[in-house]
């Protein structure tokens, strides 16, 4: 057989086998952000979030804290047009919070498994039990509860539990439950279905959900920074904005909660605030997983002649 020809037919099956095995690379400078698993599949990651909270008349960070978890991602089922995968949580551990109060907030994070749907790319669409998070988080909070009131004067434990109680109402309702529970899901299913080219940032939209049943809209942008066919890689970075006008409006409504409408001590509207989400992804070609991400979200609050920036640092790394 002609030696020109056995290579011709290498070099063809070899291009048709990296396809099937790297269906997310179309591409030496283009790939898809397309979700391909399978029923059964499982897939782990070892989280940590670190907080550092500075104030402008302090010289040293006022609040640090950090936490690690350990998620479990299985899909359960799928279909022509979606995924349902259920997420676990394991292994929860809170920092630089009263230690009193550590076990049960620990207990927070390792709380019922969340069953969710994706659409046929892999990006979030719903949580599908919410009625069990609602019951498993009013039982937390009965516990966190009786925690407040263990070495604590009468008053104080009462003003703390007016405070959770608010809170609990507020955030016990369905819309709310959903919105608590998202952080995790959007950082990993937040930006499928999409087509990239390498060094070409593409403009973008963002919805952002907020408690009360409330989204703040933004924009940003999506770039590929690199691909790894040999390691099965893709690196892809975002950063977006949210609209002021809408976050300082959500931000009044949600102050508006706690704070009596006619203090005199405290004006929303005398509020400044900055807002901006940056993300790394490292994104298997073949089956489209996330191998690892990073997000720093930077909050500015400027009020009178007080400045707060809030530092919200989380890492998500495949186990």
């Amino acid at each position: 057989m002609n030696t020109f020809f056995v290579a011709l037919v290498i070099l063809v099956l070899s291009s048709k086998l990296l396809a099937q095995e790297q269906p997310n690379l179309l591409s030496s400078t283009k790939v898809t952000t397309i979700g391909y698993w399978n029923i059964g599949d499982k897939i782990a990651y070892h989280v940590t979030t670190s907080d550092v909270t500075n104030k402008s008349t302090i010289a040293k960070p006022t609040k640090q804290s950090s936490s690690t978890y350990d998620l479990e991602l299985i899909v359960v089922d799928s279909t022509e047009h979606s995924y349902i995968l259920e997420m676990k949580y394991l292994k929860a551990s809170v920092e630089g919070i009263d230690p009193q109060l550590k076990e049960i907030m620990n207990s927070f994070q390792t709380s019922a498994a969340i069953r969710y749907q994706t659409d046929e790319f892999g990006a979030f669409q719903k949580i599908l039990n919410t009625n069990a998070l609602q019951k498993d988080f009013q039982k937390k909070c009965e516990e966190f509860k009786k925690q407040l009131t263990i070495n604590r004067s009468s008053e104080e434990a009462k003003a703390s539990i007016a405070v959770l109680d608010g809170l609990l109402v507020e955030f016990s309702k369905p819309e709310n439950i959903e919105v608590l529970y998202l952080g995790d899901i959007m950082a990993i299913h937040g930006n499928y279905g999409m087509e990239l080219i390498l060094n070409k940032p593409v403009d973008v939209d963002v919805e952002i959900p907020c408690l009360m049943d409330i989204v703040v809209n933004g924009t940003g942008k999506i770039s590929l920074q690199s691909i790894n066919k040999v390691k099965d890689i893709a690196l892809i970075s975002i950063k977006y904005k949210p609209n002021q006008a809408e976050l300082k409006k959500y931000m009044k409504t949600f102050f508006e909660l706690f704070i009596p409408k006619d203090s005199k001590e405290f004006k929303v509207d005398d509020m400044k605030i900055d807002f901006e989400n940056t993300e790394k992804l490292q994104m298997y070609l073949s089956s489209g997983w996330m191998e690892s991400i990073q997000t720093s979200r930077t909050i500015n609050i400027s009020f009178e002649e007080e400045k707060i920036k809030k530092v919200t640092t989380t890492t998500y790394q495949r186990n």
